[in-house]
Order: C-alpha cells, then structure tokens, then sequence
C-alpha cells in the first residue's frame, strides 16, 4: 500500500513531523478511509438498499480501519486533524452536528462523507443515460412548448385575419342594402328612408350564425359608425320604441344618372397593410381586383377608360403594368391586371389592397398566371408597360381618349364578359 500513495497535500510541515514508517501508515489509512467513503457514496447514490446512508459517523470509520489494521487505531485522529489543517478538498468531507458550520477540530466531528462518490460502470452508465434522457425530454418539452406558442400565434393572426376579411364583407353587404332601399324609396315614396340596425343585422346574417358572426357584426357596425360618410346614424322611434337607425345619405341613383359625371378620386387607405391582411410575397404577377366600380351607378359608353387611368395613376411608380381588363358586367366592379413580374404585382397590390376608390373599398388577390391567360389570352403578347395618360384623375380629353381607347381594347365587352368571375 505504501508504493501507493506517491504524493499528498499536507506540505513540508507533514513530512517534517513523522518518520517514514509513521508517514506511510498515515498516508495509507487516508487511502483507505477515501476508498471505502468513495465506496459507501457511490453505492448509495445507485440505489443500493444497503447503504441507506452515504456518510459514516466517527466511530464507524474508527472500526472499519482498525479491522484493516490494528496499526491504523492510534493515528485515526490524527489523520483527520491532518485533513481539517489543510483546508483542501482530499475527498473526504468531515462534518460536525450541523452540517453548514466547518469543522475546526477533531472533537466537532460527527460523520465523514466521500466528496468523490466511486461507482460501477453500469451504474455510471445508466446514471448518465438517464440525465440525457431527461435533458432530451426537457429540450422536446421547450421546443413543443415554443412551438405550440407559434402555432397558437399564426392560429390567432389567421382568425384575426379572416374576420378582419368577414368584417369588410359585412361593411360592402350593409352598403349594398342600405343602396338598394334608398333607391327603392326614390321609387315608393311610402317606404321610410332609413332602415332599424338590427333589422339590417338579421337580413344578412342567418338565425344559426348569430352567435359566431356577432364579433364581426360589432366591427362591421363600427367601422360603418366610425368610416363611412355616406351612412348616418341616427335614433327613430318605431312602434312606439327607440331604435338605431341607418340612414343612405350620397346622392340617389337618378340623381347620379342626371349628373355631368364626377370624376373618380382615391381617397386614401382604410387600413395599413401587415402580414395580417397581406401575404408576405407575391407568387403571380397577375391580380383581381374588386370593387372599382358599379356598372348600375356608371354612365357614357367608355367610362371603363376612367377605372383604366384610376388604375394607373394609383401605380404610378410602378413601370411593370402591361394589361388591364375591366369586366363591365361584373357586380362585384373587378378589373384585371397583369404585370411584367410577381414583384411589380406585388408593388401593386400593396398600393391598390384595403384603398378607398370612389366611395368603395377596392380589395386585391393574387390570380394564377394561366387563369389569367386562359381568360385573356391576347394578355400572352403584352409586354409593353402602360403610362397614365394624365397626371390627376380627370375626365379624359380626346387626345388621351384615344390611347386610352388603344389600352381598353382587351377590356370585356357586354357582351364577352356574362359569366366572368
């Protein structure tokens, strides 16, 4: 055992004090207490039943040495009082009655505990798969967890978005309504000019739908308080009780008719564009868009060349338009553009999506390039990138009327355009 221990941390002071003989007992019995703590430690920490402690007391220790080697007994105190002066860690921990208070003499010792626990290699082994086992599932655990947070998060933008969409479709459905009956009260003189909020409510949103539509009725209801000029609010008493009445205050159908024919003015943004109500890139260079017109509210023979202008004024720094149809026929006023690139479409939809145009609110959408040329397939040749004619949006002159004559030759006519959506 002497050829085994080679060095120690006690200094010169531990050489100085004892002989050689003496030195190595010392030195020895230290070994042999660190092994068998080192031992009892390690056993204890895989679950062995039969150290159901991990330290031992003083006495204990005493006896375990001594049936190694009688010659150990006189030098056990001594051993420690070695260990407490050095102030290192040697792998043995010596304790008093509390635990936190270090230990400053021999006397204050209650029980000696192995700092390095010495364990088989299966022990060590399993020990180890089971902190990795538990570090994957903790990192599976933080990863579900960020991503359950990231779905909830793109779960909330869609529904956010879908009824910001169902929102403005409720607005174009109340305008339509409160439209028609001011028209069919130019025409029934008897009929009340303004119609009860809920009875507009419960026209367009059926009995079973109620409950779910009520969050986008409230936004639709204030926004048309809050945006819409041409809609008053107001209070009438109807069968002897209060109610919230709509009231369609823009000039009547025969009113508009009779004019000299207004022009057509953008009038800024209903809302800003975000990843909510906006895809993040365009894939088509080609849109649809809706909402530029009413075919029953337009006048003349060529006032689809105004939409055409209005379009390209509203783009104007955009030199990637070649092709622009308008279906005349259509109820929901779309019109068609083609562009030289899905960048230029996407510059475009961001100028011409959630806008105000002439009292309507134009929304955008991204068609596919073969619908597209399936629809207009002289659309295939255009490259040439088209230019307002005039810098503000005005009646055209006939200088402008006929390039812009030149650029409605793809538009729909009356007659092509039945059945287009």
């Amino acid at each position: 055992m002497c050829s085994l221990v080679r060095s120690h941390p006690f200094g010169s002071d531990f050489d100085s004090s004892y002989n050689k003989t003496d030195k190595d007992l010392i030195l020895n019995l230290l070994l042999s207490l660190h092994d068998h703590l080192a031992k009892i430690a390690g056993q204890h920490d895989c679950g062995d039943l039969q150290h159901q402690n991990r330290s031992l007391t003083l006495k204990q220790a005493s006896d375990y040495l001594e049936a190694q080697n009688q010659q150990f007994g006189p030098f056990i105190l001594v051993s420690l009082e070695w260990i407490i002066r050095t102030g290192q860690d040697v792998g043995i921990r010596l304790t008093g009655l509390t635990a936190d208070d270090p230990v400053t003499d021999v006397s204050e010792i209650s029980l000696l505990e192995s700092t390095h626990p010495r364990m088989p290699f299966t022990c060590r082994f399993r020990r180890a798969f089971l902190i990795v086992i538990s570090r994957v599932f903790l990192i599976v655990a933080v990863v579900g967890c960020v991503w359950s947070v990231v779905c909830y998060m793109k779960y909330r933008w869609r529904r956010e978005e879908e009824e910001t969409r169902q929102m403005y479709d409720m607005v174009e459905r109340i305008i339509d309504v409160l439209r028609s009956h001011s028209e069919a009260c130019q025409e029934n003189q008897d009929l009340q000019p303004y119609l009860p909020i809920p009875h507009v409510r419960d026209s367009l949103v059926q009995p079973q739908d109620r409950k779910r539509m009520k969050k986008v009725w409230e936004r639709a209801e204030s926004f048309v308080s809050a945006n819409e000029s041409r809609i008053r609010t107001e209070t009438q008493r109807i069968g002897g009780a209060d109610f919230l009445v709509w009231r369609w205050i823009q000039p009547s159908l025969t009113c508009d008719k009779t004019s000299s024919g207004p022009s057509k003015v953008w009038q800024g943004k209903a809302f800003p564009l975000d990843r909510r109500n906006s895809p993040p890139n365009s894939l088509t260079p080609c849109l649809k868009i809706r909402n530029m017109f009413d075919p029953i509210m337009e006048v003349g023979e060529n006032w689809d060349l105004a939409i055409h202008e209005a379009i390209l004024e509203k783009c104007n720094d955009n030199d990637g338009i070649v092709h622009i149809a308008v279906d005349k026929n259509s109820r929901e006023g779309c019109v068609y553009v083609k562009c030289l690139s899905a960048e230029h479409s996407g510059k475009a939809f961001k100028a011409l999506h959630g806008s105000w145009f002439d009292g309507k609110l134009v929304t955008v959408k991204y068609l596919r390039l073969d619908r597209y040329h399936q629809r207009f397939p002289q659309a295939v040749s255009c490259c040439t990138p088209l230019k307002a004619s005039s810098p503000s949006l005005s009646t055209p002159s006939i200088n402008s009327g006929s390039r812009l004559m030149h650029r409605a030759s793809s538009s729909f006519s009356t007659s092509s355009s039945s059945g287009f959506s």
